[in-house]
């Protein structure tokens, strides 16, 4: 087989696009127990995800900060 090939199946996580939002139950933050549902809560009236609210309201990212680190893979599937 074409290596470029092999290369493009260990790849394919990242040449297939999925634009496909997350569950309300999906856990964003584990230390503060925050998903999917309260963001969507919390920031529909804004129109977009708005990082700071989250922080004041839910302690987003006082923990071990695992949920900033993921921010641009989640940001785009909330809405």
């Amino acid at each position: 087989m074409d290596k470029d090939f092999l290369s493009q199946i260990d790849r394919l996580d990242e040449l297939i696009v999925v634009d496909k939002l997350l569950s309300d139950e999906t856990l964003i933050c584990e230390c503060f127990c925050v998903n999917v549902s309260d963001i969507r809560e919390t920031c529909r009236p804004l129109g977009a995800v708005d990082l700071g609210v989250l922080q004041d309201r839910f302690n987003l990212g006082h923990g071990c900060q695992g949920c900033l680190k993921e921010f641009d893979t989640w940001v785009s599937k909330i809405f």
